[in-house]
């Protein structure tokens, strides 16, 4: 039986509430333990007057919203390029420290077909640090949508195909609310990075299942044991 460990592995600050953050919080009420992985803090040139203490505490303000206590880091910057530009032996080495602390059976993370690179090469670390099931913790790996990145990929490289979802009935104005923290990365409503664009695309998945509101994943690997 699964243990009720759940680990959310994002590059930046705001891929974990547009990627997962109904999941997060009805995970959360559901009695689950969710632990937040954010591997670079995303603080660059376009981030005027945001310091690396205000954007840690921007991601724990907003994880509190969903419900979230256990938010890590894994000191990444925008600046050092290590994430889409660097090795990726020192991602996959924070990954797996934070799946050993955390205990997870369940992991989220970015789509390895995302169109920023950054998403990509965590997508692809995850992959590597959970590509042995039976040896740890973890039963199923999830990847997530990020509205304005994944469904920009042209679909010529692994595109979005969505097999499991999720019904976050009820979770929306939740990962809305903590979407708000993070109003310098989200945008008027006709952008997808928007509040708009958030009931939309959960409207919208939601409609596929047959039910209000849902966030869809692909199942990137999972192992069964009956």
């Amino acid at each position: 039986m699964p243990n009720m460990n759940a680990l959310v592995i994002a590059a930046h600050p705001d891929d974990e509430v547009l990627g997962a953050g109904g999941t997060i919080a009805s995970l959360a009420a559901r009695g689950w333990h969710v632990s937040i992985l954010i591997l670079a803090e995303g603080i660059s040139l376009r981030h005027a007057g945001m310091s690396l203490k205000a954007a840690r505490r921007n991601c724990r303000t907003a994880a509190s919203r969903l419900g979230v206590e256990d938010v890590q880091f894994g000191g990444f910057s925008a600046d050092n390029k290590l994430l889409a530009d660097g090795e990726q032996r020192p991602v996959v080495a924070t990954i797996e420290r934070a799946l050993t602390e955390s205990e997870p059976s369940l992991v989220l993370t970015h789509h390895p077909g995302d169109i920023h690179a950054d998403h990509r090469m965590v997508a692809h670390s995850v992959s590597y640090a959970t590509r042995l099931l039976g040896l740890g913790s973890v039963s199923r790996v999830l990847h997530f949508e990020v509205l304005s990145s994944t469904e920009q990929q042209p679909g010529l490289v692994a595109p979005f195909t969505p097999n499991v979802f999720v019904d976050v009935t009820g979770f929306i104005d939740a990962k809305c609310d903590a979407l708000e923290v993070y109003s310098y990365e989200t945008f008027d409503v006709i952008h997808p990075r928007s509040v708009n664009g958030i009931r939309a695309l959960a409207n919208y998945r939601g409609v596929q299942l047959g039910v209000r509101e849902a966030e869809a994943f692909a199942l990137g690997r999972e192992l069964v044991r009956f």
